[in-house]
């Protein structure tokens, strides 16, 4: 049975390997949420070297790819502003 996430006491530190039940929990996020997001590929694959059964996530990782990912969606709302700017359709009075 899965502990809920609320319940789960957080260490002190995030250890530098995670389960999936902690790594939901420190991102206040469901593990079948986790696996949602390891799937689609936003959470980097397990580590490898754990027995099967047995996965882990290097916390330096997942953190790495979330950071990467918010800075991609703060280029990509830049980008998105710039598209826009420059000529606009319709009658303009040029400048004299």
């Amino acid at each position: 049975m899965t502990a809920h996430k609320a319940d789960l006491p957080l260490p002190a530190r995030t250890p530098a390997y995670v389960d999936r039940e902690l790594g939901a929990a420190e991102l206040r996020i469901s593990p079948t949420t986790w696996d949602e997001w390891v799937a689609e590929g936003r959470l980097p694959p397990p580590a490898p070297g754990f027995p099967p059964g047995m996965p882990r996530w290097r916390w330096a990782d997942v953190d790495h790819k979330l950071a990467v990912a918010r800075e991609f969606d703060s280029n990509a709302a830049f980008l998105r502003g710039a598209a826009v700017f420059g000529p606009k359709n319709g009658k303009r009075r040029e400048i004299a």
